[in-house]
Order: C-alpha cells, then structure tokens, then sequence
C-alpha cells in the first residue's frame, strides 16, 4: 500500500507524524484514501486491533518495531517518522538521519509549497549543522568553536532577512537553536559558563519559536543539566520541571529516561536519597524502550550503560562508593566519547579514593587528564584538577605522574 505523494505533502499528516501522534495520522489517511482497518493491518502486518487501538488513541507509545511496519507497510518514510531511513550501526550517523528527519521533514516537497530557491537552502543549513556536531566528537573544542559561532551568526542574519514567523522561520529557528545549543555545549567545554548560559537561553527561546513538540523540551532540560554541573542544583531541579510540563503525550520513553537522570544528579548533589529511587523509575522505563532508536533532538541511544553512568555519578555524590565502584563497571566501556569517557573516569576515581585506592584512581585521573589535553576539554582538565586537590598532601607514584600532567599545563613549552 503506497500513499499518494500529495497525501504525505499534507501538513497535518507531516505534523502527526512529527509528534508521534499515530491516531491523527491514521485517522487522516482512512480518511482520504478510503482505507479500512483491515487493509492497513494487511499492508503492515500488524493485527487489526492494534491497528484499531492506534486509531482510537489507545496505544499512544508504539514500539520502533511498530513504527517501521506502519511505515515501510504504507509508504511513508521512516525520516517522517523520525526514524532513519536506513539501518546504520554508527550512531553518529543517525545525527544527521535524525535531524534531517523530524526537524527537516517539511523540507521534503518544499517547491510544491511554495519555498522556491529556499528549501536548497535550508536542507544545507540543516546538513551543516548535523555535521558540527558529529565533528564535535572527534574535535578539539577551541577548533569548533570559531567556525560554529561563525556559522551561528550566519544562520540568524538569515533568519532576520526571511523572518521569523511561517515555515520558513520555524526551519530556521530549528536549525538556530539546534546551533546554539551546540555553541553552549562547547562553551560548557571550554569552561565559559557565561557563554554557554547565554547560548543555552537563546536555544531555548528558538526552540519555542520552531513549534517543534520536542525542541523546547530538549533545551530547557540540556539549560538544567548545565546548571547542575555548575553546582546549582536547585535551579537545575526547577528547569528540569518546567521541561516535564511541557512534555507532549506522545514523547518517546527516552525523553523521561533523560530528565528522570538529570533530576537524580541534581537531587543527589543536594545529598537526597530520594536520587536512587528517581534512577530505578528511570531503568523500568528503559525497560520498555529498549528496541528504541533515538527520535530527534535525541540523538543517540540511552541505554542500560548510559544510565549507569548517572547512577555512578549520583552514587558518588551520595557517598555510596562500593556500589559506584559496581555501576562503573557497566557504564565505563561503553560511553559515548572519548570526553564522556574521561569525565566518568574522574568520578570513578573519587571512588576508588574513598576505598583507600589512591594509587589506582591517580591512574585513572592521569588516563583522564591525557584525554582532557588531546582534546582541548578546560572541563576535563578542571575535573582532574579539583580531584587532586581533594586528595591533598598524598603521595605514591601515581600521584607525582599526575601531578606532572598537571603542572605541564603551567609550563611554556606545554
């Protein structure tokens, strides 16, 4: 069953589809291609009474699973839906598949909209952005950091040549705040918390003038995280807040994953218990998604390891080093890059610490430190820093190689 290309032009199709909102969808192609439940249960391979479940909104969480045999079944494109188009094991790949897919997806058929020479445009726009941050993983921060702000200010004199309201603006806000935040996260790398405050706030404001059902969400909560990594956990428990209430009905599971671990960082910097319990929400809901791909402004997978890394993170925090020492264990070979890496490694080493294993964390600190300076991270270094500060006057032999790595940033010739 292949629907008709004027149909998938349709914008309320594109926008139930972009908001996971499976019942609208459906409801509008029954609609207009006269289809019956059991035709689109034939077509999918999925039973008619899911189908029929889908339609009356009773099933408003599908599964991946679900997702791509309604779409491969009916014709519609995976990115519409924002899955991939095509399965790839790299998931930096599924940045720009992602993005290109749920924020870009009215980009599809711009021409016939009446976006002329502009839609070109846009899908550039979008693919550059994608591509900063698949660089971000493999680049210093200072190098990043000239070129994306260059391009940031770009993309916003665009926007204030086209205007910010209509199609057209709600791209280019999209495409601005995706930007931004991407500039604040290489600020928060860079240890310039007022640049990447203020860069947060602009991706936040953008991503309310998008109308994407996701984006502000997305923002609000990455606002959050930043000021509980600042040490302002009470502000960070407020924005992460105002991000559940406007959470859409129709988010993926990994959305709440998300803000249930940042909410348990900020609860455990402020030495509450209640952050163990706020994790174990976290790993039933995971429970249920585990199948999932990422739907954009998420870009990679959470899984099992990545929440381990939080529940290390707020284990440490909370004192609880022999159970940090065990979710470590889970999270480390598995995070996602080489700073994430580091920085878990810092936190594993306050552990060891605290179990009286100072030679075996300064190792850990200097393993950290080496990934820090290859790759420009203020933030990494910073970590390692104030880690050796708290071990104060302890010696051993790991501790003076530290100490030397610490010391060379000082020196001329580092």
């Amino acid at each position: 069953m292949e629907l008709p290309s004027d149909l998938l032009e349709r914008p309320d199709l594109q926008r139930a589809l972009a908001h996971g909102d499976w019942s609208t969808a459906l409801t509008v192609i029954v609609r207009e291609t006269g289809a019956s439940q059991a035709g689109i249960a034939a077509a999918t391979g999925l039973s008619q009474p899911h189908i029929s479940r889908l339609l009356r909104g009773e099933a408003t969480e599908p599964s991946l699973r679900t997702i791509r045999a309604l779409c491969d079944g009916l014709g519609i494109p995976r990115s519409m839906a924002g899955l991939k188009d095509e399965e790839d094991p790299t998931d930096r790949r599924q940045v720009l598949g992602g993005l290109l897919g749920v924020s870009g997806m009215a980009l599809a058929g711009g021409r016939a909209h009446g976006l002329g020479h502009h839609a070109p445009d846009e899908q550039l726009l979008m693919m550059l952005s994608a591509n900063y941050r698949w660089l971000e993983q493999r680049l210093a921060s200072r190098m990043l950091i000239g070129p994306v702000v260059a391009y940031l200010n770009m993309v916003r004199q665009i926007q204030q040549c086209a205007g910010r309201t209509g199609r057209t603006g709600r791209r280019l806000a999209t495409v601005i705040s995706e930007t931004a935040g991407l500039t604040a996260w290489l600020y928060v790398d860079l240890d310039d918390r007022a640049n990447a405050r203020r860069h947060y706030q602009l991706a936040v404001a953008q991503a309310y003038d998008s109308g994407h059902p996701l984006l502000p969400t997305y923002m609000i909560a990455s606002l959050g995280h930043f000021a509980v990594t600042c040490g302002d956990a009470i502000q960070g428990l407020q924005l992460v807040g105002q991000a559940r209430a406007s959470l859409p009905r129709s988010a993926p599971i990994i959305a709440s994953v998300w803000l249930d671990s940042i909410e348990a960082i900020a609860l455990a910097e402020l030495r509450d218990q209640r952050a163990l319990s706020l994790l174990d929400v976290a790993e039933r809901r995971l429970s249920r998604a585990v199948d999932d791909e990422p739907v954009w402004p998420w870009l990679l997978r959470f899984d099992e390891a990545k929440l381990a890394g939080y529940r290390a993170t707020a284990q440490v925090k909370l004192h609880r080093w022999r159970a940090a020492t065990e979710s470590f264990r889970v999270a480390t070979p598995t995070a996602q890059s080489p700073k994430q890496r580091a920085m878990l490694r810092v936190e594993q080493a306050r552990a060891f610490v605290a179990q009286d294993q100072a030679e075996h964390a300064c190792t850990l600190a200097v393993d950290a430190f080496d990934v820090g300076h290859a790759y420009g991270s203020e933030r990494v270094m910073r970590a390692v820093a104030a880690f050796r500060a708290d071990l104060r006057h302890r010696g051993g032999t790991a501790v003076a190689e530290l100490d030397d790595r610490l010391n060379a940033v000082y020196r001329h010739d580092s």
